[in-house]
């Protein structure tokens, strides 16, 4: 009577144990659903303050943007000096978004925020435009790996291009910089 007992018990704490494992271990997997099939939203661009951050209209409050896995050269501040390119990066993408609407994408592999509390986003123009991609891939941006991001290896490639064919600051700035 006492082995059988044993045995259930045993039997009982394991397929308890099993139902944990298995409500934890599959959670994040629903969450993660529900994150994705959400439908995009368009966020107005308030300001482009230079070649890789964006001030856009979120919830109701402004909110700064940094361009993942991109950076471009500086522009003359109180925080920095200017570097070359730095105006031109700042003004193409000021063409590429002044008073448009874009879609900001996070990276599941990125922080949210980076060291200035700026959120990380890809930005899309609502046409599919990805905008990081067309700064490295027209010569005003580098591939920034700051950590692992998605479109790293993409983004490499788009770099090496523009360097190959001495596009934007590949062509003006010595040694790309």
């Amino acid at each position: 009577m006492r082995k059988n007992s044993l045995y259930l018990s045993i039997i009982f704490i394991i397929t308890l144990g099993l139902l944990v494992f298995t409500a934890i271990y599959f959670q994040p997997r629903v969450i993660e659903k529900e994150i994705t099939t959400k439908v995009p939203v368009l966020y107005k661009v308030v300001n482009v303050i230079d070649g890789d951050t964006i001030q856009v209209e979120l919830d109701g409050k402004l909110e700064m943007v940094r361009l993942l896995g991109i950076d471009t050269p500086e522009i003359d501040s109180p925080y920095t000096e200017e570097e070359c390119f730095g105006e031109e990066a700042g003004e193409y993408l000021r063409q590429l978004l002044d008073n448009k609407e874009v879609y900001l994408i996070p990276d599941k592999q990125s922080s949210n925020r980076d060291k200035y509390e700026r959120l990380l986003r890809y930005v899309f123009l609502p046409d599919g435009i990805f905008v990081d991609a067309e700064l490295i891939k027209n010569g005003y941006a580098y591939n920034y790996i700051y950590e692992p991001f998605e479109f790293m290896k993409y983004f490499d490639f788009l770099e090496k291009e523009a360097r190959e064919d001495a596009r934007g600051l590949w062509s003006a700035c010595e040694n790309g910089n």
